[in-house]
């Protein structure tokens, strides 16, 4: 009887989420891109344990917009498009922004769930200019191959 008066939320075996501030995610979108909005967004989904099955149409829908992103650079470059090459950093970051409505879409429950149970959210300040450095240059690195081609 005595095991009735303690706290049942408080053992060791509870499986506890993690999170980043999901609205903080936007700057991580607007410029880092495409690459670093996924990433990030894929791991923060698995943080907030979502079902597998919408993990993996997050990457999906993800892997469409990098591809979608990278033919429409392409067709920019070689003038398929009727926009100069100076939108090219305009069209990327709408992509980007694009990719994150759609994380925010799918998170935003989980994450108001994730609050009202476990608290907090980590901070977004090193893991996202980490993300935004590295793989704004790997978007770099794509559309100056494309632009090349």
């Amino acid at each position: 009887m005595e095991n009735l008066y303690e706290p049942s939320l408080t053992g060791n075996n509870i499986d506890r989420t993690r999170s980043y501030e999901i609205g903080n995610l936007f700057f991580v979108a607007m410029f880092g891109g495409i690459f670093a909005i996924a990433v990030l967004g894929i791991q923060n989904a698995k943080w907030l344990k979502i079902e597998k099955k919408y993990i993996q149409l997050l990457t999906i829908i993800s892997i469409v917009l990098i591809i979608a992103k990278l033919a429409v650079v392409y067709a920019i470059g070689q003038q398929l498009i009727p926009i100069e090459e100076k939108y090219i950093k305009f069209v990327g970051r709408l992509f980007g922004v694009a990719c994150f409505f759609i994380f925010f879409a799918f998170l935003d429950e989980p994450y108001k769930e994730h609050l009202a149970v476990d608290g907090g959210a980590e901070s977004l300040w090193r893991p996202g200019f980490v993300a935004i450095i590295l793989y704004g240059f790997i978007d770099a690195l794509a559309t100056l191959f494309l632009l090349a081609l």
